[in-house]
């Protein structure tokens, strides 16, 4: 593929994506609920494990003594439990992100596992990056007959259904509704121009 190619299909499902009616939300509920109860849970473990232990080495218990001393056991509590609470904060978005990822992949019809290592091992957040710019649009049912199509489909291979409706003049994509052609300004009465644009949705 070329890079023009390349940059047309980037393009293209950027466009496609538009048509997406999904909220944050939405997208938050697909990652799965369990994996946000390990990371509360592991959470609280951590921060109740911490404190056990810097109590423990003020008391002399354990070696290495207290987190901080200088700062006294109250403040040092407080300073070592933000400090865990920020690495936890830090780790658990990326987590969850990478969860979405493999999620949102799979319903896009994408490889998940691959897209997910990507996302892990290319540093600096880049791999991330790339999957939400050349992510795949999401699936969507068919208007007509309810039949799940890929985003990038003319006609429901199911039913035969117009899912872009386009100018008879210019041939350009339409919106339902519209009366003239925004493009080159022909009269829309043919019984494409009025059937509904799909508005793509998820489907998982």
């Amino acid at each position: 593929m070329s890079t023009n190619d390349f940059m047309g299909s980037v393009r293209n499902n950027w466009r496609q994506r538009a048509r997406e009616m999904t909220t944050f939300q939405d997208e938050f509920r697909i990652v799965p609920r369990w994996l946000l109860t390990l990371i509360v849970v592991l959470y609280l473990v951590a921060l109740a494990v911490g404190e056990f232990m810097n109590v423990a080495g003020s008391r002399g218990i354990i070696p290495g003594g207290m987190f901080a001393p200088q700062l006294g056991l109250a403040l040092s509590g407080l300073a070592l439990a933000g400090l865990i609470t920020a690495g936890v904060a830090f780790g658990g978005a990326f987590i969850l992100l990478i969860a979405y990822i493999y999620v949102d992949a799979r319903r896009r019809g994408m490889h998940p596992a691959v897209w997910a290592a990507i996302a892990v091992f290319i540093p600096y957040l880049i791999g991330i990056v790339i999957y939400f710019i050349i992510r795949e649009p999401l699936p969507f049912n068919c208007p007509q007959c309810a039949a799940k199509v890929n985003a990038h489909y003319n006609f429901c291979p199911r039913c035969q259904f117009n899912l872009r409706p386009n100018c008879p003049q210019c041939r350009r994509e339409i919106r339902a509704g519209d009366r003239y052609c925004p493009y080159c300004g022909a009269g829309l009465e043919s019984s494409s121009a009025g059937r509904p644009s799909p508005m793509p949705v998820s489907t998982v």
